[in-house]
């Protein structure tokens, strides 16, 4: 009789114990369900809808539905945006035995997955380390002394790199090249990939004026990061040209006077399919597809790598003497969201 009723008291414990690890999995699987819908934006100025759908892989519609955005086409800086369908995927905290470990509430302990940035230290502080993708060449360029200025240098081997193909050059934006230079650290150093610089005018681009006949725009790529996250850390900084070109190789960039973004979903050879009206845009992307051939999809640059180009240093003879050019880092720095 003893052992019957210890036998039967084994199995209730066990049971309880199976019915207590089947909650805890419930309550995790409804706390990650729940965290899918909890995702926030907060929009930022020129974030469109589209942009920010693609950022998160979702679609316009579900962010208008999940917001009862009555006006979709005019967002406000600092509006904060329901993303759904967006998993946190939190990580559940287990015990030795494999067991989830609830809090006193009984709900299980996690610890939130955040996406990759692939932002890092930079191993070499305002040193970029660039690459021409149509001529093979490398180049270090350094873009600030202690005083936050350009050597003379460092604007001559950006104007050899960023010639046109027919060997055509421009005087390169200082600014521009501090802004890379921001990009540069941000991303650690990374090497960065030009595939085009200057182009002078031609009556065929698709812009009456692009920046990139001045000398203020360039069209790149980071070793090892994703376009995407590329862009959208150049979407936060001031006075910049974003343009994202989904089906090629690259993310523009340029300096104005005021910051504008916009998206072509054309492919080579194929008139601008912008996103949405925008007299902004700089490019299209058949303007450049005689400097990038060379170029691999930017699908194909989304494995991240920390490995350091260790580029040759062949920069083209510079003026002698000790000026340098200011640049202000207020127009420069990364502006908050």
């Amino acid at each position: 009789m003893v052992k019957k009723e210890r036998m039967r008291y084994t199995h209730t414990v066990r049971f309880v114990q199976f019915a207590s690890i089947c909650s805890a999995l419930c309550a995790l699987f409804v706390s990650s369900s729940a965290a899918a819908a909890d995702v926030q934006h907060v929009v930022a100025r020129g974030h469109t809808l589209s942009a920010i759908a693609a950022r998160y892989h979702v679609t316009v519609k579900a962010i208008v539905d999940a917001n009862h955005l009555h006006d979709p086409g005019h967002l406000r800086a600092g509006q904060t945006l329901t993303i759904p369908g967006v998993s946190a995927n939190p990580t559940p905290h287990v015990d030795a035995h494999g067991h989830p470990v609830l809090d006193a509430h009984g709900h299980p302990v996690t610890t939130p997955t955040h996406p990759i940035t692939y932002a890092m230290r930079p191993r070499t502080p305002g040193i970029i380390h660039i690459h021409r993708i149509a001529t093979n060449e490398d180049a270090v360029i350094r873009v600030g002394d202690r005083r936050g200025r350009l050597p003379p240098v460092a604007l001559k081997t950006a104007e050899h790199i960023w010639r046109y193909p027919n060997g055509q050059t421009h005087d390169i934006d200082a600014r521009l090249l501090a802004l890379l230079g921001v990009v540069s650290n941000h991303f650690g150093s990374r090497r960065i990939d030009i595939i085009s610089g200057f182009r002078p005018y031609s009556p065929t681009q698709y812009t009456p004026h692009s920046n990139h006949n001045i000398g203020h725009a360039v069209d790149f790529r980071v070793e090892g990061v994703p376009n995407e996250a590329v862009r959208d850390f150049c979407r936060t900084l001031r006075n910049v040209g974003c343009g994202y070109y989904p089906n090629s190789v690259f993310v523009h960039m340029d300096s104005r006077a005021s910051s504008a973004y916009w998206i072509d979903f054309s492919k080579p050879g194929e008139p601008p399919k912008y996103d949405a009206p925008n007299p902004a845009a700089d490019e299209g992307t058949t303007d450049v597809s005689n400097e990038m051939h060379t170029a691999t999809p930017s699908e194909q640059n989304a494995n991240p790598t920390d490995t350091q180009a260790n580029p040759q240093v062949t920069p083209p003879a510079a003026s002698s003497g000790s000026e340098t050019t200011p640049v202000n880092p207020v127009n420069v720095q990364p502006q908050g969201h």
